[in-house]
């Protein structure tokens, strides 16, 4: 049996009953509940080594796993679990064997090639015939054969003189598969196989286009131990660099310039681990030193993504929430969309669909919890605070000497919600905020001192108000918007009560009535096309994608932004953010597109869609697991950190943003439960790890927050009162200087030092001949650190006394 947890994060906040539903529970519905944390719903069970279908089930509605393969049966899909055991993983067995007849061509031949001759030839190397098998779990038997006549057994080839026999009478030898003795792969990895080759289900060479003459050779194979690898191009060997391993795969990299790239290149790899010599090219490894690989250089497009976007440090800001630079601006509420809804309701009055918009004081918290006109004693989802963009400007002298150069706005389109998802106009700033004037104005502003800015935009859907849907709701198929949306029923009620659902009506993010979503694709419903990579086959709504894509280069050519954050993007086709990497990338090389994806982003990041992602998978969710909850090892967070580093391009890699709370998640302080040197610990890794570390504003100041709406509260500008915060916010200057002054930290290479208690990781690259070193300690022990002291004497940032590292201390120091 082997302990499994299941988890799954819900895309918008609030308590919900989710089960897990499988084969392994016969399909029960309510029988294995999924606990909440953290806004995370997991669930630990124990299963058998097997295929498992499953799914998750919220409200009678189910949620596939986005993290798991999928399998159908019928018109149904499930999730699919795959829990290997022992007995199916693969085996390499070495074969060697003295040429002691000098024979030119030997074989090994046994009942797992069916007794064929040639099937698995050895090669001449060194006075020895060299090969490997790769067999499954068993016992196999098996004969050397040469000049297709002469037999003999492993005692006979052994023996000093070879006794040969043409009749093969003599007993055959016996190999043994064995997890102690042979090297084994993980069949998750494996494709497909035979006694000569492996083909893996990852490409294992994969090839990226940075600038013209410039391509990162990146390679990904099974992790076997002691392994050395070269990459032959057109016969030039080139070594690689180690960038990360996990328990079953390991990968390496390197950048070649490459002169003429219209000539055709032939590639492969040797790998050497042991005793093994294997060989390999895109698909397979194989024991066949001639397997190659072809590609043109001049095919492969260019990945855009500006390096200097490594060294920054972003800060993500809800406009209404940060500063209130202009009173005037604040929402009176007198829009025709506000009408019946900003008139004072009785206490404890409003019921599902019913809402009161209205202007908070600053202070007010209590309400981001329960709503004191809330039926339910729900959140208060309505209340504006009154910040601005002016507000925002400022405070860019508070934003500078805290270290940031780069800002990224949550939606700031005219919206009749505070957080500005539910857009009505993608072409105008909300007039509320400043508008138009008000936004090219900061932008201008932010630039001079240096500061890039990127906006958040959400393309899956807009407001309840937006015009076209407006339109929509007024004339029903008579509107030329009409295909715009994926319409099921109309017209609407024209008093939306506790009753109205609006799914049956129209399709809507989650349900969410005020959030209709946008129709892609004609030939498609709203879940398939989403799916469609390929533009030939999708019927598109050009008129919809042009508005799309004309309203958002507007930002990008009179606005000057530095780029998007794209909201809940696996929920719009593949091919329109291909569409839109080009109009952006057309238009600004050096934009900055990043995916809000909380799964493995791997297919979103290989240069045709996003620069990077919002890091949860991989970054978030293990910090949280290890310096937080304390619900993970050492050993386990090393591997899903180092997961991360596998499958992406280098750029990718350094490009991602690497955040610990956001707008979707509970704040640091209260993940952190309060405990100032628990969360230290995190912020010091995420300033010394690979990507772009981001913080949610308010974080750096120990501003609570538990779910959405408390975790947007006002930023608490009174903060040089309260002796934590200004402690926090020191803390949080000086390890952005750290990384700043250090380009180690934003554009090295990683490797993790295994240690028993202490995170322990360098940093280090090919230029430098220095290293920086990082140590984190997370236990409840006193460690010594004198050694490392000694080879890193040079301290950057610490929490140590006397050599000797505390509980919650660490070290970050280089070398002389």
């Amino acid at each position: 049996m082997k302990k499994i947890l299941f988890s799954y994060q819900p895309p918008i906040a609030g308590k919900f009953d989710i089960y897990l539903v499988g084969d392994f529970n016969n399909w029960k519905k309510n029988s294995l509940k999924m606990q909440e944390d953290s806004g995370i719903y997991k669930l630990e069970i124990q299963l058998k080594p097997g295929k498992y279908k499953y799914y998750f089930l919220k409200d009678n509605q189910i949620i596939l796993d986005p993290k798991a393969n999928t399998v159908s049966q019928g018109r149904e899909t499930f999730s699919l679990l795959n829990i290997p055991s022992d007995d199916d993983l693969l085996y390499i067995i070495p074969i060697k064997l003295k040429n002691s007849k000098n024979y030119e061509e030997i074989s090994i031949v046994g009942d797992f090639n069916n007794w064929l001759p040639n099937a698995n030839q050895l090669h001449l190397d060194k006075g020895f015939f060299k090969s490997n098998l790769f067999l499954p779990k068993g016992q196999y038997q098996y004969k050397y054969l040469a000049k297709g006549d002469r037999w003999y057994n492993e005692k006979e080839a052994n023996s000093q003189t070879i006794k040969e026999s043409h009749d093969n009478i003599s007993p055959n030898s016996v190999i043994k598969t064995s997890v102690t003795d042979h090297i084994s792969i993980n069949p998750v990895l494996i494709d497909s196989y035979d006694s000569n080759d492996i083909f893996l289900k990852d490409k294992i060479i994969r090839i990226y286009r940075y600038y013209a003459d410039s391509f990162e050779f990146k390679i990904l194979v099974p992790n076997f131990p002691q392994l050395e690898i070269s990459l032959q191009l057109n016969d030039e060997s080139h070594k690689l660099v180690c960038l990360a391993s996990t328990n079953q795969q390991v990968t390496f990299h390197t950048i070649i310039k490459i002169q003429d790239i219209y000539k055709i290149y032939k590639f492969s790899l040797i790998l050497k681990s042991k005793d093994l010599i294997l060989y390999a090219n895109q698909d397979k490894l194989s024991n066949n030193k001639r397997v190659r690989s072809w590609f043109r250089p001049y095919s492969l497009r260019i990945i855009q993504i500006d390096s200097s976007l490594h060294s920054k440090i972003i800060y993500q800001i809800m406009p209404d929430r940060f500063a209130n630079g202009d009173s005037s601006l604040n929402p009176h509420f007198q829009e025709t969309y506000y009408q019946g809804k900003n008139q004072k309701p009785q206490v404890r009055s409003l019921n599902k669909n019913e809402e009161y918009y209205h202007l908070a004081d600053w202070n007010d918290i209590k309400i981001l919890k329960e709503s004191p006109y809330s039926a339910q004693a729900n959140p208060d989802w309505f209340a504006f605070y009154g910040g601005d963009l002016k507000g925002i400007q400022s405070r860019i002298s508070y934003l500078k000497e805290l270290g940031i150069s780069l800002i990224y706005l949550n939606p700031i389109f005219t919206a009749k919600s505070p957080h500005r998802y539910d857009s009505i106009d993608f072409r105008q700033i909300d007039p509320h905020l400043g508008g138009n004037p008000a936004f090219k104005e900061l932008v201008d502003i932010l630039h001079q001192n240096e500061i890039k800015v990127i906006i958040d935009i959400a393309l899956n859907h807009c407001g309840y108000d937006f015009f076209a849907f407006k339109d929509c709701r007024e004339k029903g198929d008579k509107s030329k918007y009409w295909k715009w949306f994926d319409w099921y029923k109309w017209p609407l009620p024209k008093k939306l009560d506790e009753n109205f659902i609006a799914e049956d009506y129209y399709q809507c993010w989650w349900g969410v009535k005020d959030l209709p979503e946008f129709n892609y694709d004609l030939s498609r419903g709203p879940k398939a096309e989403n799916m469609v990579k390929d533009i030939e086959v999708a019927d598109l709504n050009h008129d919809l994608v042009n508005y799309l894509l004309v309203s958002m280069k507007i930002w990008l050519t009179e606005y000057d932004i530095d780029g998007f954050r794209l909201d809940v993007p696996e929920e719009v086709p593949f091919w329109f953010w291909q569409v839109f990497r080009d109009m952006v990338k057309g238009v600004k090389a050096n934009a900055y597109l990043v995916g809000e994806v909380w799964n493995d982003p791997q297919e979103w990041l290989q240069g045709e869609y996003f620069d990077g992602i919002m890091n949860y998978h991989f970054f978030k969710d293990p910090l949280l697991a290890y310096f937080f909850n304390k619900s993970t090892s050492l050993s386990t967070f090393i591997e899903r950190i180092s997961s991360g580093l596998l499958n992406l391009p280098w750029q990718s890699i350094k490009s991602q943003m690497n955040l610990l709370a956001s707008h979707d998640t509970l704040r640091l302080r209260s993940l952190a439960k309060d405990k100032l040197a628990r969360l230290k610990l995190a912020i010091v890794f995420q300033f010394t790890f690979i990507g772009i570390p981001h913080i949610y504003y308010g974080d750096e100041v120990f501003l609570a927050g538990e779910k959405d709406p408390d975790n947007r509260r006002p930023f608490p500008w009174d903060y040089e009162t309260d002796e934590e915060r200004l402690d926090l916010l020191d803390f949080y200057k000086n390890i952005i200087k750290v990384r700043k002054d250090n380009p180690l930290l934003w554009d090295g290479y990683i490797e993790f030092i295994e240690d028993e208690h202490l995170l322990i990781y360098k940093r280090w690259s090919l230029q430098d001949t220095k290293e920086i070193i990082i140590i984190i300690n997370r236990s409840n022990l006193q460690i010594e650190i004198s050694s490392f002291i000694s080879q890193y004497p040079i301290s950057l940032f610490e929490k140590i006394q006397d050599n000797q590292i505390p509980e919650y201390g660490y070290y970050v120091a280089k070398t002389k």
